[in-house]
């Protein structure tokens, strides 16, 4: 970037991402969840099933870190896994019924913080950000 601004992109994208992680992470713990455990909670109410695989890329987490979030979610019955029936190699989860009244319950207070960070924008900057930011994300 230039201007006054010594500040890259990068840095002021992480600032932003810190920020809004650390207050969704203080919501999330009242209800004993981190951050990836709601992360793949979220995706699994919003997209239904999906393999280890799909979540391991649409979630961007390591493979064994995705173990360890899944077998937590499964341990509180937040989800369930079982076998891909075209493909017995495959494990797939879902989102139990307790699952998604959790995240139906929690959904709007982790909006609100998505919301609360964008309320200085104007709608149409607002809309225009997310444009940009999936167009880089688009990128990776």
């Amino acid at each position: 970037m230039t201007g006054e601004n010594p500040r890259t992109a990068v840095d002021l994208l992480d600032a932003i991402a810190v920020g809004l992680r650390a207050q969704a992470e203080a919501v999330l713990r009242e209800h004993d969840l981190t951050y990836d455990q709601w992360r793949v909670l979220q995706r699994l109410a919003l997209t239904g099933p999906r393999t280890m695989r799909e979540l391991r890329t649409e979630v961007r987490l390591t493979g064994p870190t995705l173990t360890r979030v899944v077998d937590r979610l499964a341990e509180t019955a937040l989800v369930y896994r079982d076998v891909d029936a075209a493909d017995r190699r495959r494990v797939v989860v879902h989102v139990s019924d307790r699952g998604r009244r959790l995240h139906d319950a929690l959904r709007p207070d982790v909006g609100r913080i998505e919301q609360d960070a964008l309320a200085p924008l104007s709608p149409d900057e607002a809309r225009t950000l997310g444009r940009l930011l999936e167009r880089l994300s688009a990128g990776r």
